[in-house]
C-alpha cells in the first residue's frame, strides 16, 4: 500500500545522465533542473531518446551514468519516491485477465491520491468497454485506458508518452479538456512527449527540445519561438536577410525559397527584408521541432531495448 504522506516537492534534477544500448549511445550528458507542478513538453523526432529519458526518470531503467533525483532523493529502490509517479508505456502489459473494473479496483493500492471520480468520468467519456480483457482493446481504448489512469492517479509526477496513438480527434479533445481540468484541481508536474506539436502547444508551460540525444533547448514556449523565424522571397534575397544566422531548414519552389532560421534578426534585417519584398514570419514550435529533425543525422537501427 502507498504512503499517505506528503513529501516535499522540489521537483525533478538530471545530472549528467547517459544511457548506451551496447555500443550505441542513446542519451548523452543530459542536465535538467524541473521545478514542482508545471507541464513539460518533451519534443524531439523520433529515436531522440524522450521515451528513454522518462523511462531512467521513472526507474523503469537504469543510466549508464549520471543521476536522478526526485524531491532531492533517488528513486532507485525508494518505494515512497516511486509511488510519487505514474508512466504508463504505449505497450504497456496488463495481466490477461484484467478488465477495466478490475483495474480499477487495484489501482488505488499503488496511488496514494487515486481518483475514483475522475477515473469513472473519463472512462464514461471516452467510452471503455468494463468487462472487455484489457488486452483485446483497440489502439485507440488502450490509448484512452493510459489517459485515464494516468490522470486519475494523480500522481505528484506524472509521464505521458504519446497519449494520443490511435484517438481521433474528439477523444483528444476530451483529453486535453480533462487535463487541463485536473490540473487545475490538483497542481502536479506533467511530462508530454507528442508528434501533435501545435494542438498541444497550449498546454505546455515548459519546452524541451531534443535532438540525437542532446538537450538542445530548454524553455518556456515563447521564449523557443521568439528566436526562430522562417523568411521567404527570392533565393537570392532570402540569402541576404538570413546571412549571419543558423539556417535551420531550406525549401524552394523555383526561384522561391523558404529558410528557417535560429538567432536575433535585428532592425537591419527587417528593413532590408522589407526593401526585398521578403516576408519575415515567427516559426511554429511543430515547424521548429521538424527542422531539427531535418538536421539530424540519418538514424541507424536501434539496438533491442532502445526507445525513442
Amino acid at each position: 500500500m502507498p504512503t499517505t504522506g506528503t513529501a516535499a516537492e522540489s521537483g525533478i534534477t538530471i545530472s549528467s545522465v547517459s544511457k548506451s544500448f551496447g555500443r550505441t549511445e542513446v542519451l548523452h550528458s543530459i542536465d535538467l533542473q524541473l521545478p514542482p507542478n508545471q507541464v513539460y513538453g518533451l519534443l524531439g523526432s523520433n529515436g531522440v531518446g524522450k521515451t528513454t529519458l522518462m523511462s531512467i526518470i521513472c526507474n523503469h531503467i537504469f543510466p549508464t551514468s549520471g543521476e536522478v533525483l526526485i524531491d532531492g532523493r533517488h528513486p532507485a529502490e525508494n518505494a515512497e519516491i516511486l509511488e510519487r509517479t505514474c508512466f504508463i508505456h504505449e505497450d504497456q502489459r496488463w495481466h490477461d485477465d484484467f478488465t477495466l473494473d478490475i483495474l480499477m479496483r487495484v489501482a488505488p493500492r499503488f496511488f496514494a491520491r487515486w481518483s475514483a471520480q475522475t477515473a469513472e468520468t473519463l472512462a464514461e467519456r471516452f467510452r471503455l468497454p468494463r468487462r472487455t480483457r484489457l488486452k483485446k482493446m483497440s489502439r485507440g481504448q488502450r490509448s484512452a485506458l493510459a489517459i485515464t489512469i494516468s490522470l486519475a492517479s494523480r500522481a505528484p509526477y506524472t509521464f505521458l508518452d504519446e497519449p494520443y496513438l490511435g484517438l481521433d480527434p474528439s477523444a483528444r479533445s476530451i483529453f486535453y479538456s480533462e487535463l487541463l481540468q485536473e490540473i487545475s484541481e490538483v497542481p502536479r508536474t506533467v511530462i508530454m512527449s507528442t508528434h501533435l506539436i501545435d494542438e498541444a502547444a497550449s498546454l505546455m508551460e515548459d519546452v524541451i527540445l531534443m535532438r540525437q540525444g542532446h538537450v538542445e533547448m530548454h524553455a518556456d514556449v515563447d521564449s523557443i519561438t521568439s528566436q526562430s523565424f522562417t523568411v521567404r522571397g527570392l533565393s537570392a534575397d532570402v540569402a541576404q536577410v538570413v546571412a549571419g544566422l543558423e539556417v535551420l531548414s531550406r525549401k524552394s519552389m523555383g526561384r522561391i525559397e523558404s529558410t528557417m532560421v535560429r538567432g536575433n534578426l535585428n532592425g537591419q534585417a527587417h528593413r532590408r527584408a522589407e526593401e526585398l519584398h521578403v516576408s519575415i514570419e515567427p516559426a511554429g514550435l511543430q515547424d521548429l521541432v521538424a527542422a531539427l529533425g531535418v538536421m539530424s543525422e540519418p538514424a541507424s537501427t536501434a539496438p533491442e531495448g532502445a526507445q525513442s
